[in-house]
């Protein structure tokens, strides 16, 4: 079987180490790989640093922004503190026709500027074959802030994990196997069947305030307000949160400080704690989206 190749080259915009390893990745199928934004490239012939936004996009077929997309004001996140990467209507006016964006996130308004100009997205941050394997960084980088910021051990902690999804199976499991004493809060009849299956202590979601006094580590996956401020009024002082989900996270965080609770907004783990991990992770399972995408593309022409 033939290998796949682009047509036309890459453009890597942003990113931290795991996006030089993509970029590395991508040169098996790309005749080129221009990067802007990104710091510590190895150099490596058809992998090139392009001076500005137009040079970096222009012929380019596929376009790559890191897992964590952009932030509220479309910002991307870059390793080079001199260059700035804004995806707003002047961005699209640079992307060729018919080219393919490929994200972690992307939110819905720029899906449908995207959309406009005839641009797919590709946002990949929940496709299992690289959500599932980045869960485990996310997890070992959650409990090594637990450690550094906890004077007492994983063995023995009260730890209430809230939801059990990808992140939370990761984490729940390396707890119980550290000693910890886990409780899961979670809305759905079967995720607390199976986390008690598991042998972690299940409570439904409704019954929050029953938990939150008695915890003192607290970590949350879910993307949406959980922890209030009515519930935060209830914790100890001493109680430590850590929130995984994605921004602005589960947390009321003005609450927090009023009632002097740490309380941490854990972003992009994986690239902070194992940045190798992470990127291979990436770099293993992106180039075979990308051409089911293309694929895809082709065949709707």
């Amino acid at each position: 079987m033939a290998k796949f190749a682009l047509e036309s080259g890459v453009a890597m915009l942003g990113g931290d180490q795991r996006q030089v390893l993509v970029a590395e990745a991508m040169l098996a199928m790309a005749p080129w790989v221009k990067t802007l934004g990104l710091a510590g490239l190895p150099a490596i012939p058809r992998l090139l640093p392009a001076a500005d936004l137009k040079e970096a996009l222009t012929g380019a077929q596929v376009i790559i922004l890191p897992i964590s997309g952009v932030d509220a004001r479309g910002l991307v996140k870059t390793s080079d503190p001199t260059v700035e990467i804004k995806i707003d209507p002047e961005f699209f006016t640079l992307v060729e026709s018919n080219a393919l964006l490929v994200t972690g996130m992307f939110p819905a308004h720029l899906q449908q500027l995207a959309a406009e100009k005839g641009i797919r997205v590709c946002a990949y941050g929940d496709h299992d074959a690289i959500a599932i394997p980045n869960a485990i960084p996310t997890a070992e980088g959650a409990i090594q802030l637990m450690m550094e910021k906890t004077p007492y051990t994983v063995y023995g902690a009260a730890c209430l994990v809230l939801g059990f999804g990808r992140v939370a199976r990761a984490l729940t499991s390396r707890l119980q196997a550290l000693g910890a004493k886990v409780t899961v809060a979670a809305r759905n009849p079967q995720q607390l069947a199976e986390a008690a299956a598991l042998g972690y202590e299940p409570l439904p979601l409704a019954h929050l305030d029953r938990a939150v006094t008695q915890a003192g580590v607290v970590f949350n996956t879910i993307p949406a307000l959980v922890l209030t401020a009515p519930l935060l009024a209830q914790m100890a002082p001493e109680t430590l949160i850590i929130d995984l989900a994605s921004a602005p996270g589960g947390v009321d965080f003005e609450a927090a400080k009023r009632y002097q609770l740490t309380a941490i907004l854990a972003l992009g783990l994986p690239g902070k704690v194992a940045p190798r991990t992470a990127g291979q992770i990436l770099a293993t399972s992106l180039p075979g989206l990308i051409k089911q995408e293309l694929s895809r593309l082709h065949e709707e022409k």
